[in-house]
């Protein structure tokens, strides 16, 4: 049986919370357990491991799986995550960042990310959560359902 993973990244890279913001996040009642709060000053990838499927331009719906790799590996650094998250789709030429492409499931880029490991047969209210954090925080958060 593999890992399963609901993690909540902010729609903003670079959003950071505040003590306020964490202790108000911390006393939600997640339904499952204790969630965990990653923080780095380097962007990183919310992937969703297994559920990956595809993704496509958010403007013209072409595939872009082909291109999607070499983009990432671009846009990647050893040293310092991910650095240049702004593409020019190669379909339509339209400009977007790597977070706004169309992921199926939806993973994406996050300098802070809320965690959890649902326990097994148990369920997990992520819209529910991500609209308690968007009252909290302001802004709204993306679901990434990874499987690893």
């Amino acid at each position: 049986m593999s890992d399963y993973y609901v993690r909540f990244i902010p729609e903003v890279i670079n959003t950071s919370l505040n003590e306020h913001e964490i202790g108000l996040i911390e006393r939600l009642h997640w339904g499952v357990s204790i969630p965990k709060s990653i923080f780095s000053d380097r962007i990183l990838l919310a992937d969703a491991g297994q559920n990956f499927e595809t993704v496509k331009c958010p403007f013209c719906k072409a595939s872009l799986m082909e291109w999607w790799g070499s983009a990432m590996s671009s846009a990647y650094s050893e040293d310092y995550g991910f650095q240049e998250l702004i593409i020019t789709a190669p379909c339509c030429n339209n400009v977007t960042s790597l977070h706004n492409l169309e992921y199926n499931f939806p993973q994406g880029f996050y300098r802070t990310m809320i965690e959890v490991m649902p326990e097994v047969n148990s369920q997990i209210r992520a819209d529910e959560i991500a609209d308690k954090l968007l009252e909290i925080t302001g802004i709204n958060w993306r679901i990434v359902h990874a499987r690893y």
